[in-house]
C-alpha cells in the first residue's frame, strides 16, 4: 500500500512539474495573454481617483521579451519586471518595480487586467483591493 501511494505521489509531482513549466515564457508558465510589443512606450493616460497623466509625461517604458522592463525619466532609469502569467482566469499584465523608486512607478506596480493590447496601444485596468476603485492606464507608442 505504501509503495502504491509513493507511486501516485511521484506521478502527480511529475505531472505538475511538466504542466507548469514553459521555458519560452518570461515567468516560466504559459499564458494566452499576449505580450506587449517591443519598443518604447509612453503613458498617455493614468487615472487613480483623478487624472494623474501628468506624472508620467517624462517617462518612457521598454517592455523586453525576457520579462524585464526599463522605465526612463531623462537620464535616470529604473529596472523592473513584467509578466503575463499572473492570473489563470483573467488576462493580466503584472508590473513590478522595487527598491527606491518614484511614486509614479509604485502606482504601476500592480496586476493590470488587459482591456486592449495592440502593437501601438495598451489599455489596462486595476481594481483596488482596499476600496474597490478602478485605476486605468493607457500606453502608446
Amino acid at each position: 500500500m505504501t509503495k502504491y501511494i509513493q507511486m501516485i505521489c511521484s506521478a502527480l509531482l511529475l505531472a505538475f512539474t511538466i504542466s507548469s513549466c514553459d521555458p519560452s515564457s518570461p515567468s516560466g508558465s504559459s499564458s494566452s495573454t499576449p505580450a506587449p510589443a517591443s519598443g518604447l512606450w509612453k503613458v498617455t493616460y493614468f487615472f487613480d481617483k483623478t487624472d494623474e497623466t501628468s506624472n508620467y509625461t517624462a517617462y518612457t517604458f521598454d517592455f523586453k521579451s525576457n520579462g524585464s522592463i526599463v522605465a526612463k525619466n531623462g537620464s535616470q532609469s529604473w529596472n523592473g519586471t513584467w509578466s503575463n502569467q499572473c492570473d489563470d482566469s483573467t488576462d493580466k499584465i503584472c508590473m513590478n518595480f522595487s527598491g527606491s523608486i518614484p511614486s509614479a512607478l509604485e502606482e504601476l506596480s500592480e496586476d493590470w487586467r488587459v482591456i486592449e493590447l495592440k502593437d501601438n496601444f495598451m489599455h489596462f485596468e486595476h481594481v483596488s483591493g482596499g476600496n474597490g476603485d478602478t485605476d486605468v492606464v493607457h500606453f502608446e507608442k
